[in-house]
């Protein structure tokens, strides 16, 4: 390791466990959700019930886990690391519209604050990280936000369902 590169690490931390904050703002942001978000969209949107957010949010964070895992392993490769860094996005996409849901609605928005204090934090430093890096390249990066745009899209037309 170069002198650059024992700081850069030691400042920044491991490359490869910037792909696990995926996992942990989709964990802590559901938890927050939790009991309260399908009441929510229930009185703002289309019916949900508790099982109906158990069934999509379930294999949703094995999903998000596994790529975490896969993309931070030292032979990740570039679809997994591509993948979490479109989940990361997709998060922040989500807190706007959680943000601004709770504006429109003048009503708590289950998952506003972790989508405010992780969510946004998180997305702004991995994409830091990744600039400053080059974990994936930037029009890699660029499409990868766009992907992450269109899953946000997706999971907020399911609301309307």
């Amino acid at each position: 390791m170069t002198q650059t590169t024992v700081q850069s690490t030691a400042r920044y931390g491991s490359p490869s466990a910037v792909f696990w904050l995926p996992s942990g703002t989709f964990l802590l942001h559901t938890l927050e959700e939790l009991p309260d978000f399908p009441r929510w969209v229930s009185t703002h949107f289309g019916h949900m019930g508790l099982l109906e957010f158990a069934a999509i949010h379930i294999p949703l964070i094995a999903l998000v886990i596994w790529t975490s895992y896969r993309a931070q392993a030292p032979d990740g490769s570039r679809v997994w690391r591509f993948m979490a860094y479109a989940f990361q996005w997709q998060f922040a996409f989500n807190a706007l519209f959680h943000l601004g849901a709770a504006a429109m609605f003048r009503d708590y928005s289950p998952g506003m604050v972790t989508a405010a204090t992780v969510a946004l934090p998180a997305t702004a430093f991995m994409t830091m990280l990744n600039r400053r890096r080059a974990i994936l390249p930037p029009r890699t990066a660029l499409t990868a936000t766009g992907v992450g745009a269109a899953l946000a899209a997706a999971a907020v037309g399911f609301l309307f369902l």
